[in-house]
């Protein structure tokens, strides 16, 4: 049995549902909407990857052979506006404790992030490595959707703002 590759796992699970925790704390505690569905959906997917984890976890344990793993890429882009219907969304003022929240979730996304590439480089077993680089991508993704957010909110005072445009263009 590969006790690494579980203390791994078992980490990469408290790490996950961490983030859930705080997702949905920051989701209770933001009065913007649209900030509320951003971070239930991140706290979801964080229970994407708890399951997904505590199932490689349990074959692991039984000596079962690892099989490739679906890592879904995650639910934000379903309540994402595209950029074309960006201008059409709502627009509600964020807050200070938004803006933390929105450094926070970066934080945590990044450094899961890079946990799990450093947990991949540590394997020869593909499959593992596969999981892990699956895992820091979709992190990635949860940072990079932050990211912007707090870009916006830090330019004009907005949250969930559209991406600016020019009226001369």
């Amino acid at each position: 049995m590969n006790f690494e590759l579980i203390a791994a796992l078992k980490t990469a699970y408290e790490a996950e549902k961490e983030g859930m925790r705080a997702y949905l704390h920051f989701a209770k505690e933001t009065n913007v909407a649209g900030g509320k569905d951003m971070f239930v959906q991140l706290a979801l997917d964080e229970v994407d990857h708890m399951e997904m984890i505590q199932s490689f976890m349990e074959k692991t344990l039984k000596g079962e052979t690892f099989t490739p793993v679906e890592v879904p890429a995650g639910r934000l882009s379903k309540i994402m506006p595209d950029l074309d219907d960006a201008s059409r969304q709502p627009i509600e003022k964020g807050s200070v404790s938004d803006e933390k929240a929105l450094k926070v979730g970066m934080e945590q996304e990044l450094k899961a992030k890079e946990f799990y590439l450093a947990e991949a480089a540590k394997t020869t077993d593909n499959v593992v490595k596969e999981f892990f680089e699956k895992l820091a991508g979709v992190e990635q993704k949860h940072y990079d959707i932050l990211s912007a957010e707090l870009s916006y909110m830090q330019k004009d005072g907005f949250w969930f703002d559209a991406m600016e445009f020019s009226l001369e263009k």
